[in-house]
């Protein structure tokens, strides 16, 4: 009897166990505009900036800044993809400010000069967790700009 309840209590536990969600402090989920200020082979990072709008911490109507210079492998031919390798970003919403490493990512390119981007940012000063950022980067216009949001 004990035997078929540990192995009942132990199929609950395993099957009822979720994956940890990485998420960050404060709850950052919010939409993104910019333009790219210097690409990756001029200045030895793609660098961009712009503005956030949404949710950080318990504002839900934040609106701020973003800088992020992000390296990446050359970039891919039409329906590929390239490995995003690293980088640093900075939030600034009001007084506060966020900043971290990009831990890595994919641009995809979608075959008509656009690239889908999705980053894992880790938060290193100002919060702590993970966000991740997925936008349309699209250098069919001069400069290249960005879309996206960041989520949880």
């Amino acid at each position: 009897m004990r035997r078929a309840l540990a192995l009942v209590t132990a199929a609950v536990l395993i099957g009822g166990a979720q994956p940890a969600l990485a998420v960050s402090t404060p709850t950052i989920n919010a939409v993104t505009s910019g333009i790219e200020l210097c690409p990756q082979t001029v200045c030895g990072a793609a660098i961009f900036a712009g503005v956030l709008k949404g949710q950080v911490g318990s504002n839900l109507n934040a609106l701020g800044l973003f800088a992020v210079a992000v390296t990446h492998e050359p970039l891919p031919d039409p329906f590929q993809s390239a490995a995003i390798t690293g980088g640093v970003f900075q939030f600034q919403v009001g007084l506060r400010q966020i900043k971290g490493v990009v831990l890595g990512g994919t641009l995809f390119n979608n075959g008509d000069n656009t690239f889908t981007v999705r980053a894992v940012l880790g938060i290193t000063s100002g919060g702590s967790g993970q966000v991740i950022y997925t936008g349309l980067l699209n250098h069919n216009v001069f400069p290249p700009t960005v879309i996206g949001t960041l989520t949880q």
